[in-house]
């Protein structure tokens, strides 16, 4: 999906909350400070991570699918939870990324791992079915879904649980979460416009939604980074 960076300019006496959005995806997350390396996994929840020393972050997010393939391990077994790297990857020792104090030089590290690691992955049945989802998430449904597969909805359950660690109707909630982030951040449109394009019953619903999985209201959230 990206590979995203998160760096202190100086050291601050408060605590500062980041919120880390629900999306289905699987992070290696490089922490340069303590010199840890680990998989993350966010689900259905949003995270709120406290930050108070300094920070040097950078992290690898993988889109839904590609941690089983490439590590053979159900993706929900590392789902709300952080593992360490070496504890997965069984193959490659990425500590050496840990002394490198250049960004550029650690993406130019990272990029090499991950090519070399998805060479010979050709089943991307998977990664398919999430990239559809992604385009139209709102015109699914996890009946629809289990009729593609020719599957009955028990075994596309355990399928999604396998490869993406959420339910069918968990990942089609979050997809539908971000299309409505998107919309609001990025287009002039409406609220009541947005509610209705994204398939909620009215306003009011669509406001109860987005605080639960963000923590603070659609308007709070065009204010604060519109």
């Amino acid at each position: 999906m990206c590979i995203w960076t998160m760096k202190s300019k100086k050291i601050s006496d408060k605590k500062i909350s980041n919120n880390v959005l629900p999306d289905a995806c699987i992070d290696i997350v490089m922490d340069f400070v303590d010199k840890t390396i680990c998989f993350a996994g966010f689900s259905k929840d949003t995270m709120v991570l406290e930050l108070n020393k300094d920070i040097d972050f950078m992290g690898v997010r993988l889109k839904p699918g590609v941690f089983y393939l490439l590590f053979n391990i159900q993706a929900d077994k590392v789902m709300d939870k952080g593992i360490p790297f070496n504890d997965i990857e069984k193959d490659f020792n990425m500590d050496k990324i840990l002394d490198i104090e250049n960004t550029d030089e650690r993406i130019e590290y990272l990029e090499k791992y991950l090519l070399q690691k998805t060479m010979d992955k050709k089943d991307r049945t998977f990664l398919e079915v999430v990239e559809n989802l992604y385009k139209n998430p709102l015109e699914q449904s996890v009946v629809d879904i289990a009729n593609t597969f020719g599957y009955n909805e028990r075994h596309l359950y355990r399928l999604f649980k396998t490869n993406y660690g959420v339910a069918p109707k968990v990942l089609l909630n979050i997809l539908k979460l971000h299309l409505c982030l998107t919309l609001m951040l990025k287009k002039n449109i409406s609220l009541v416009d947005i509610a209705s394009i994204c398939g909620f019953y009215d306003q009011s619903h669509f406001i109860k939604e987005i605080k639960k999985y963000t923590g603070i209201s659609p308007l709070k959230i065009i204010e604060d980074y519109k």
